[in-house]
């Protein structure tokens, strides 16, 4: 017999599957962006020898205090089917973010690989939360906040910035130009989905 521990089981085994794919995403693009690294080093310097790439740091964020409880994103409560756009280049990450939202029946999923893109469908998709990646290929991340916040039609959007750039110094500059919040790549997927919780939560 079907029990509810059954279920919160499986739910876990998913979520620590979810996880798991996430890490190997990012660890394969982090391995790719260093050799991309590595390349142009070996162009721009000729003959001389190119340096051993330092591995990547995840600098460990502290868990802010519980925030004040707020209203959902533009009056759209969880059960009103939220339209979510994911500013990222990478279409990996864009996947795996599908598969951690099938956790939240009814949100829509929309996707953007440019910055300029993303303010394009931001104005003509009305997306209730924006999640921003920082390093695009043709603006950076902090551009497109500040030309979302500065349209009366996104300027009280919420945007969760996602970044493999976790230097304190980018979290602070980011929180204070309007992010709601910031998470550093590979993410946990249970601190995304209580932030995504905060914002669309009933009233």
């Amino acid at each position: 017999m079907k029990t509810d521990n059954d279920d919160r089981l499986r739910q876990e085994l998913r979520l620590a599957q979810l996880e798991i794919k996430v890490l190997r995403e990012q660890l394969l693009k982090s391995v790719q962006e260093a050799q991309r690294v590595r390349d142009e080093i070996e162009e721009l310097a000729g003959e001389l020898k190119p340096a051993r790439p330092e591995p990547s740091v995840i600098v460990p964020m502290v868990t802010p205090p519980p925030a004040p409880a707020r209203a959902p994103a533009n009056g759209h409560p969880l059960g009103s089917k939220p339209r979510i756009l994911y500013v990222e280049d990478s279409e990996p990450n864009y996947r795996l973010m599908e598969n951690v939202l099938r956790d939240r029946p009814g949100a829509e999923l929309v996707w953007a690989e440019t910055g300029e893109k993303g303010l394009a469908m931001a104005g003509e998709k009305t997306p209730q939360l924006v999640l921003l990646d920082l390093d695009l290929p043709d603006i950076h991340g902090s551009k497109v906040l500040e030309r979302l916040q500065a349209k009366p039609e996104t300027a009280h959007t919420p945007v969760i910035v996602i970044s493999a750039d976790a230097t304190p110094s980018q979290i602070e500059r980011m929180l204070t130009a309007g992010a709601r919040n910031y998470l550093t790549k590979p993410f946990e997927i249970r601190r995304f989905l209580c932030m995504f919780d905060e914002i669309f939560a009933p009233a």
